[in-house]
């Protein structure tokens, strides 16, 4: 089974807020303007990739580091690519993973934070795991097999 995560933003559908939903909008508007950069800094592989996630492995790209995470709750894998520090501005990035005998999945774009996450159930399998940043690629061998 493969995940895929979307980011999608949120469509207001109508034209009328009810007193509520502007004091709500405002409210968050407000918070978001006073996050400073403790609050940006906050993206991290568990963030990313979600509950239970544990980092067994990771690969320092300069820029960026290539996050690999298991879940012994479920046997899943999870790869992310997440950036050191983030300008705001759209580069390539990119989180690859692949276990024995299965094909390569992968997200690979322009990203202002993160790249993946990318899933594959491989409890007991082998596992390929890689990612990238501007112009710099890495991918491991085949590891993690038990």
């Amino acid at each position: 089974m493969i995940m895929h995560v979307k980011r999608e933003g949120t469509v207001l559908r109508s034209n009328k807020l009810k007193p509520a939903a502007v004091v709500t909008v405002v409210a968050a508007a407000w918070l978001l303007s006073t996050a400073g950069p403790a609050a940006a800094a906050a993206t991290t592989p568990g963030a990313v990739c979600g509950s239970g996630y544990k980092v067994i492995n990771s690969k320092d790209l300069g820029p960026a580091v290539i996050y690999l995470t298991y879940n012994s709750s479920n046997g899943y894998n999870c790869v992310t690519t997440i950036l050191d520090s983030s300008t705001g501005a759209a580069m390539w990035m990119g989180a690859s993973i692949q276990k024995s005998g299965g094909s390569e999945i992968k997200d690979f774009g322009g990203y202002t934070k993160f790249a993946g996450p990318v899933y594959v159930s491989a409890a007991n399998t082998c596992v390929k795991w890689g990612g990238g940043v501007q112009d710099v690629v890495w991918k491991s061998g085949w590891e993690h097999c038990g």
